[in-house]
C-alpha cells in the first residue's frame, strides 16, 4: 500500500458509531450537568453488557460554546450487524429512552476506518 493512500475495503475496517446529544436545560427539577453525569454513567454500564461493543467512550464538554452539544458517545464494533445487534439489545433501548427524554437533539454519524 502506498504511503497517504488507505484501502477502501470496508470489510476491513472497524464501524466507528458517533453520537451527540444536546440536553434540556433542565429535566425532572435537575440541572443540565447532573443530566449529562447521569446520562454518561449509564452509557458507560453498556460495555459490560452488550458484548458487540469493541470501543466505548463517553465524554462530557467541557468547553462553553454556543454551537457545541452537550455530550458524546464514541463507539466501535466489528461490523454493521455488531453495530445493529447493539441497537437492538435491551440495555441499549432501556438508556437510550432514558437519555431521549432528557436531550433535545441528537445526531449520528456512522463510518469505517
Amino acid at each position: 500500500m502506498s504511503r497517504g493512500i488507505q484501502s477502501l475495503n470496508w470489510k476491513d475496517k472497524m464501524l466507528n458509531h458517533i453520537v451527540i446529544f444536546k440536553l434540556k436545560e433542565e429535566f425532572q427539577g435537575k440541572k443540565k450537568d447532573e443530566i449529562a453525569k447521569e446520562i454518561k454513567e449509564k452509557l458507560e454500564e453498556l460495555p459490560r453488557l452488550v458484548r458487540e461493543i469493541v470501543y466505548y467512550e463517553v465524554g462530557i464538554n467541557s468547553l462553553n460554546d454556543p454551537r457545541a452539544y452537550d455530550l458524546v458517545l464514541i463507539s466501535k464494533f466489528e461490523s454493521l450487524q455488531s453495530l445493529e445487534n447493539y441497537k437492538n439489545n435491551e440495555h441499549h433501548k432501556r438508556t437510550l429512552a432514558f437519555i431521549l427524554e432528557r436531550a433535545l437533539d441528537a445526531k449520528v454519524v456512522d463510518f469505517y476506518s
